[in-house]
């Protein structure tokens, strides 16, 4: 083969080489155009599936619903409508049905509410928000519904209590008044004495039955004038007023009650 002919041999040769590169190239690009096409498709189709075949509802445990709503309308301030929203979602499954009245105190029964209402708001607050189990009955915690928050719950507490009778309502809110005054007075000072363990041999401790029983018979009227007037005698010495002449009378007896409710 002359030289000539080796020129024209090399020469075609590498335009066919570059012809075959060029070629991948395009085939390259033209694949993946038409692979991200193919994509692009299924993703439509996958949302358009999804779309027809969404359900029209779901199934929600009783009283979840309540914390939706409340999210919604509320937030997580506490309202009288929140309390209704709770109830009606969920408390009316127990507190609404007069058949289980002999366990289960009964929305507006003032008679059954009342012993409970006594011991104040917040004893209520606790047991309606960490459960109770006692003489007077059982209560879940959050009425089984964990996911409700405790300004919720108490918001259900505050409406079921508003559903007593106008007169008994009064009265127990009154009582629950007087309860959470009585607890204040008692934590800002009587606890310094009453909530002190090394002091249990001379004065009677707060939840000792047993150190309040013979003091507790006297009758209500003679703890309360000793509370408020001072009394030196036989079963210790109390400084009236707990040492705070500030107190008034009734706070003093509040602070009286409170202590008295927690040996009953």
């Amino acid at each position: 083969m002359s030289k000539e002919q080796d020129k024209i041999f090399f020469r075609n040769f590498s335009l066919a080489l570059g012809v075959i590169a060029v070629m991948m190239v395009v085939f390259y690009v033209v694949a993946q155009f038409a692979a991200s096409n193919d994509e692009a498709e299924a993703n439509m189709r996958a949302a358009k599936v999804a779309e027809i075949t969404e359900p029209v509802g779901q199934v929600t445990a009783v009283g979840e619903e309540v914390v939706e709503e409340m999210t919604a309308a509320t937030g997580t301030e506490a309202s009288a409508d929140v309390g209704k929203t709770v109830y009606d979602g969920l408390c009316v499954n127990c507190h609404g049905i007069p058949a289980l009245a002999s366990m289960i105190p009964q929305t507006g029964d003032a008679t059954a509410w009342t012993a409970r209402v006594e011991k104040g708001k917040d004893t209520l607050y606790d047991h309606a928000i960490n459960g109770f189990v006692g003489d007077m009955g059982m209560m879940p915690a959050k009425g089984g519904n964990p996911k409700l928050s405790d300004d919720e719950v108490k918001a259900a507490v505050d409406y079921i209590i508003a559903q007593l009778d106008t007169p008994a309502a009064e009265a127990t809110e009154t009582a629950a008044a007087d309860s959470d005054a009585g607890k204040k007075v008692y934590e800002g000072l009587c606890v310094n004495c009453h909530g002190v363990a090394a002091l249990a041999s001379m004065i009677p401790q707060t939840g000792d039955a047993t150190a309040w029983g013979a003091r507790v018979e006297k009758g209500i009227d003679t703890l309360y004038d000793h509370a408020i007037n001072g009394f030196v005698g036989e079963l210790g010495m109390m400084p009236g007023k707990g040492g705070n002449l500030k107190l008034s009378d009734d706070e003093v007896k509040a602070a009286v009650d409170y202590m008295v409710k927690q040996v009953q």
